[in-house]
């Protein structure tokens, strides 16, 4: 419980960092710890929630995209003439909801994803112009890496039809890899963020302070939890379901202004005590 408590004073506790700071390193990055994993699995599974979702999900999306396309007996049906290129932008947006951030893949090019069935196989030689991915007619060439994988091995089955309904069931029935796939994926990003942040609060608080006689570490023990917002801020985005990027923003600004207060007690409690001591 002693987590929760660190958690809830860290943001409304103005006197809580009087104490945090004495805290050993071992105790503030078990805090840390402990906060990536909640809110990774927050983020997580809220986002494989929206990932497999009937309504708000990928199905139609991925439906759209591959649509008129099935692996049948694993080899890869398609009723359009081979060679096309699937839209870059389209594929973008699946890119997007397979990573769980919004924008993070900004832009494919439409040569990026090949579907490519001739027989014999066209040999692509790497370069920009050259596709990124190839679906052939047994297996899933990726051009740069010069690797083929067959369909059986990437998709776990050896027949799929990409219809909106044929993959909603698909991802229904694999729900505990699509959680794992998420899970993964937030704590590899929330670690970077959080280490980020970190750095970043204490950073920008040591350059503005006008008392850095306490050291670089003074402040950076005071953003270890100042970050909370930020952190948990984010999770609970992810679990509504809503998609704007300026809440990060904002709850970066709130981690900042919790940071700048406790740096201003601090400064008062050090003030308070010379005086104290002045007048003894």
């Amino acid at each position: 419980m002693s987590f929760f408590s660190d958690l809830h004073r860290s943001i409304f506790d103005a006197h809580f960092y009087r104490e945090a700071i004495g805290r050993s390193r071992g105790r503030i990055v078990l805090f840390m710890v402990k906060l990536l994993i909640l809110t990774s699995l927050v983020t997580g599974l809220a986002k494989a929630y929206y990932f497999v979702h009937s309504e708000r999900g990928v199905a139609a999306l991925a439906g759209a995209l591959f649509g008129g396309m099935e692996v049948r007996d694993g080899h890869l049906l398609t009723d359009r003439e081979p060679p096309y290129a699937i839209s870059g932008d389209a594929l973008a947006a699946l890119m997007d909801r397979l990573a769980g951030y919004q924008r993070f893949f900004d832009r494919l090019p439409d040569n990026f994803l090949v579907v490519d069935t001739r027989t014999p196989p066209e040999s692509y030689a790497i370069g920009p112009s050259a596709p990124a991915i190839v679906l052939k007619t047994t297996t899933v060439e990726f051009v740069n890496m010069r690797v083929e994988v067959p369909y059986e091995a990437l998709i776990g089955k050896t027949n799929l039809k990409f219809t909106a309904s044929a993959i909603q069931n698909y991802l229904n029935a694999n729900r505990g890899y699509v959680a794992a796939h998420f899970v993964i994926i937030s704590l590899f990003l929330g670690s970077f963020s959080i280490a980020l942040c970190a750095v970043f609060l204490s950073l920008a608080a040591y350059v503005f302070s006008t008392d850095r006689s306490n050291g670089y570490g003074y402040y950076l023990r005071i953003a270890c939890y100042s970050i909370t917002p930020v952190t948990l801020g984010t999770a609970l985005v992810s679990l509504s379901g809503v998609s704007a990027e300026w809440t990060w923003h904002v709850f970066v600004i709130i981690s900042t202004i919790l940071m700048f207060r406790a740096m201003a007690n601090g400064t008062l409690d050090k003030t308070s005590g010379e005086k104290s001591e002045a007048q003894l």
